[in-house]
């Protein structure tokens, strides 16, 4: 009897961890309302994360049609997009028919600094007609609303490779404070490769950040466990993938989409999509 009970449990196991593995891409979407934004208005954010020059189909076919199936406004990328050892082409195949669908915008993650080319990528990505944000800001107007995205660079720019430290967290914040006298009555966008911050950005005017860097936490239990492990948050980390309200700002940590030879169990690699609504 014992026996049948442990070989039934370890099939059971197996079952879940085969269903878990089973990780396609898929589309996740959030709304976000706001009194800055008019009655009717909406802008849709497509935002990706974490490609790490990974290619899905030919010619990347099949992510570029999930980007362009939601019809967006703005394209939003949060760095990591281009690897520090993988061939460059995957992310190239991806920015080069993007910028056909929509507007991009593009904040750097820690490995285009790690690859030690980190000028000559961002100027490859720039040759796209996207716009990489170095510690800056721009506004657009769409539907008549407008709206401000501001980029901030990873601090890997600096030479951090290492768990967050007081110096790289005070550098961090003194960028940040470039951005304090946001106007109020505009709706403020921060993209953030680093979502460890994301108390130190709800300390200024932002009313939604975009991160990515954590993959998810690369396992997850749904309703258990958010996430297993995460770059510099460790074990269980705090904002490994989702929504997160801090103050009054809300966080969105895109689960990146990268598949190599970590495995990602219940954590497929997802297209975010963000609705911001009146």
């Amino acid at each position: 009897m014992k026996k049948r009970v442990a070989s039934a449990l370890l099939l059971c196991a197996v079952g879940v961890t085969i269903a878990g593995l089973q990780c396609g891409l898929t589309v996740r979407q959030y709304t976000v309302k706001s009194d800055k934004v008019g009655e009717g208005k909406r802008l849709r954010i497509v935002m990706l994360s974490d490609l790490h020059s990974y290619s899905y189909g030919t010619d990347q076919s099949l992510l570029v049609n999930k980007v362009a199936e939601q019809q967006p406004d703005i394209i939003l990328l949060c760095g990591d997009i281009v690897d520090d050892k993988k061939p460059v082409s995957g992310a190239q195949l991806l920015l080069q028919q993007i910028t056909q669908i929509a507007p991009c915008y593009y904040v750097s993650g820690n490995h285009e600094y790690w690859s030690e080319d980190a000028d000559v990528i961002f100027d490859m990505i720039a040759s796209y007609g996207i716009r990489v944000l170095h510690n800056e800001s721009e506004t657009i107007i769409v539907d008549g609303e407008q709206y401000t995205i501001c980029g901030v660079d990873d601090p890997a720019a600096n030479g951090q490779r290492v768990r967050r430290s007081y110096g790289e967290s005070k550098d961090y914040l003194e960028v940040l404070r470039r951005f304090e006298s946001r106007p109020d009555d505009t709706f403020n966008i921060l993209l953030a490769h680093r979502p460890e911050y994301i108390e130190e950005y709800a300390q200024y005017p932002f009313d939604l950040t975009l991160c990515g860097h954590a993959h998810g936490g690369q396992w997850r239990i749904p309703h258990l466990m958010n996430g297993l492990i995460a770059p510099n948050q460790g074990f269980f980390p705090e904002y490994a993938g989702g929504l997160y309200a801090c103050g009054d700002m809300t966080a969105i940590v895109g689960r990146g989409l990268v598949r190599d030879w970590k495995p990602r169990l219940f954590n497929p690699p997802e297209v975010v999509v963000v609705d911001i609504t009146d």
